[in-house]
């Protein structure tokens, strides 16, 4: 059985003292410049190249543009997804251009592959909002995506407009891991429009994509094969379901400078906020959030505070943190993760190994806080702390909404100061050292 750690030990480290048998890490201050304006709201920032092209920047709004390796304003476009997406609220929405990656043997096949949100096939279910696409591109000799190459490589039928997840990775393995959120809504509940959530929740249904990391492998098959060691694989179940019981992963990174680790942050509802290193199995919800047992008819009972063991079956968050209005007293450190990366850059030799992340409401947005450090105490736990140094950048509050890195492992965090995928407000900040 896997452990759930008690939220007094874990208060105590987010104060930064000593958790259960773990004193708090000393880690170095932090500054942020900027580095680059003019997005609407962007959310990866991945290396490419060089020169005018040694970013690939995710717009949601629709564009994949390049940028500089000096930064500045938004470079050419890599790809124009605007007319495949479907059109987004000018407000806060959750679908649009949501995750890219480059083949691990790009070099030489130049395959990049993209999920956005597509209007509604024209056979997809009856009341539903949108389609998932996930697509594979070629790319030409001048660095940019060829459009007319799109090959469509797996499909889902969304039933709301939130919860997308959407981003997309390769492991060390080499196979190609996508995350997808429960399909909307509150609760993980049977819900408008009728068939959008499963009973007991999509996050638990094997028979559905939603509320799962899937694990393909893209090399093989048509359009892929699906690796061993997927846990349905010959069995009843979808063969393509990697990890379940996940809410809304925004936010997913492998520690290639590390061990591989595969990290997701997963958008919890009233009560926590939690960080999981998958591998194959149940992460709970909507049967647990965070730590603790998740009831779907009752979502803001009150949390036990006493450590219990997870039921078997189920794998627990390497760390969670509380909202404040579910727990009274408890301290609250945001009500929406977004997740980063493992910091393996030099300028910072204090963070190397630590996963940076922060809370999209809280961290810049008229916070007390900042950013976010995950530091490993074992596989199993981690302690959060509060990185020190500024909170964010002088200016406008900051909506910190992704996060990007380098080819040196240097870190870089994505804002908007809006909402939503309108305007050009959106910029992005390096992550450097403080005084």
């Amino acid at each position: 059985m896997t452990r759930r750690l008690t939220l007094s030990s874990f208060t105590l480290a987010l104060s930064l003292a000593a958790s259960v048998g773990s004193p708090a890490k000393d880690l170095p201050a932090v500054a942020y410049e900027q580095f680059a304006t003019g997005f609407v709201s962007p959310l990866i920032m991945i290396p490419y190249r060089e020169g005018d092209q040694a970013f690939l920047v995710v717009d949601q709004a629709g564009m994949i543009h390049f940028l500089g390796e000096k930064g500045g304003k938004p470079g050419k476009a890599f790809l124009d997804l605007r007319k495949g997406i479907v059109k987004l609220k000018k407000g806060f929405d959750e679908r649009g251009a949501l995750g890219v990656a480059l083949h691990p043997k790009f070099a030489s096949n130049k395959k990049v592959y993209v999920f956005y949100s597509h209007p509604l096939a024209k056979d997809g279910k009856e009341g539903y909002d949108h389609t998932g696409r996930l697509s594979e591109f070629k790319v030409k000799k001048d660095g940019v995506a060829d459009s007319r190459s799109e090959r469509v490589i797996f499909t889902i039928d969304e039933p709301q407009w939130n919860h997308d997840g959407g981003n997309l990775v390769f492991g060390k393995d080499g196979y190609l891991y996508l995350g997808l959120g429960d399909g909307g809504g509150a609760n993980d509940l049977v819900a408008k429009p009728p068939g959008g959530h499963e009973k007991g929740g999509n996050g638990q249904s094997t028979k559905r994509f939603l509320g799962k990391i899937l694990r393909i492998d893209i090399d093989n098959g048509t359009p892929y094969a699906i690796p061993d060691g997927n846990p349905f694989k010959g069995k009843e179940g979808l063969d393509e379901i990697y990890a379940w019981g996940i809410r809304n992963p925004w936010g997913i990174t492998v520690d290639h400078g590390g061990n591989g680790d595969l990290i997701i942050a997963d958008v919890g509802q009233g009560r926590f906020e939690e960080v999981n290193v998958i591998t194959a199995g149940n992460y709970g919800w909507p049967r647990y959030e965070g730590y603790v047992s998740f009831d779907q008819k009752s979502p803001g009972a009150a949390a036990t505070l006493k450590v219990t063991p997870a039921a078997e079956g189920f794998k627990a968050p390497v760390l969670a943190y509380p909202h404040t209005k579910a727990f009274g007293t408890a301290p609250g450190y945001g009500i929406s993760i977004t997740g980063g990366h493992v910091y393996r850059g030099k300028a910072l030799p204090g963070l190397t190994g630590v996963y940076i992340f922060a809370d999209w409401t809280m961290s810049w947005s008229g916070s007390r806080h900042g950013l976010y450090a995950g530091v490993r105490d074992t596989p199993e736990t981690w302690t959060m702390q509060i990185l020190p140094g500024a909170k964010g950048p002088e200016g406008p509050h900051q909506n910190v909404i992704g996060f990007g890195q380098d080819h040196e492992g240097e870190l870089y965090v994505l804002t908007n100061t809006g909402k939503g995928p309108s305007g050009k407000n959106g910029a992005i900040w390096k992550i450097v050292p403080g005084k």
